[in-house]
């Protein structure tokens, strides 16, 4: 990221109206200053080459993100006002914002994911529960990086990719690609239990055929942990009920349009397995 000169004097302008008193319109004011700075330190175009200002960093640590200690504001109190604003989310109505204040809620999601900051765990989530809530694909992503696989993550993933009218689609579908991916991977995590990859796998089987889970992803990660799958009539049958969604068709049409073909040609019977508590 480079830095663009207007960002250092839209966050001095910022910061120089903020009193020494921390009301809330205050610890409002220095978070957006800051977050308004981290938006506009990506430069429109990725080429150019922008030297920094002396003393200026990136945002790509707390002081680079929030500053030093201004203005009778500390970084540590600057850190909390952040924390605050984050809390907010979950129970504001995002959607009647203005333009900036809205994305201002989508790069507050980026500094957490670029700070590592997992204390925000909780708030990011209350904001992707927000039925008023925005940026929340982005929000849903960041919980399931940081979150472990455990029956808690498990139960927050089914209650998104369950809800067609609450969420969309591509908010559906990233949680759904997301932890699936999760615990395909899980295999050579040491800090996943078996029984937390298991209870994930039978929540996605138990819901293997609605929209979220008809992804490529669903599908190998059945393959690959649910033996006898990859050549089952199990499978043919989820493949098959991919069809009757129009946005599977449009993405995923072709892998399943071969997963098809490669089953009905197979030359063996595709005999049906039981998997546990997903129905069969």
């Amino acid at each position: 990221m480079k830095a663009k000169c207007v960002t250092v004097f839209a966050i001095a302008v910022a910061a120089a109206l903020c009193a020494s008193a921390h009301t809330t319109a205050e610890s409002n004011m220095v978070v957006r200053a800051a977050l308004y700075g981290a938006l506009t330190f990506y430069p429109d175009n990725l080429n150019e080459e922008i030297t920094l200002p002396p003393g200026v960093e990136e945002p790509t640590t707390w002081y680079g993100f929030l500053g030093g200690d201004t203005n009778g504001w500390t970084l540590a109190e600057k850190k909390a006002a952040f924390d605050w604003y984050l809390t907010t989310l979950g129970t504001n109505d995002c959607r009647s914002l203005d333009e900036v204040q809205r994305e201002e809620i989508g790069i507050a999601i980026d500094m957490c994911n670029e700070l590592n900051h997992t204390n925000s765990l909780s708030a990011i989530k209350a904001l992707a529960l927000n039925p008023r809530g925005v940026y929340r694909d982005e929000a849903i992503e960041f919980i399931i990086k940081f979150s472990t696989v455990d029956d808690v993550t498990t139960d927050f993933v089914e209650t998104i990719i369950t809800n067609t009218v609450g969420y969309s689609f591509k908010e559906r579908g990233k949680a759904s690609d997301k932890y699936a991916w999760k615990l395909f991977a899980s295999e050579s995590t040491n800090n996943v239990p078996r029984e937390a990859r298991d209870f994930g796998i039978g929540m996605f089987y138990r819901n293997r055929l609605c929209e979220a889970s008809e992804t490529p992803m669903v599908d190998q990660l059945f393959v690959k942990y649910i033996a006898g799958y990859g050549t089952s009539s199990n499978r043919l049958v989820n493949a098959i009920n991919s069809f009757k969604y129009p946005i599977c068709v449009e993405l995923f049409g072709e892998y399943f349009i071969s997963i098809t073909n490669q089953l009905l040609s197979s030359g063996q019977p595709l005999p049906w397995i039981n998997v546990g508590e997903g129905g069969n």
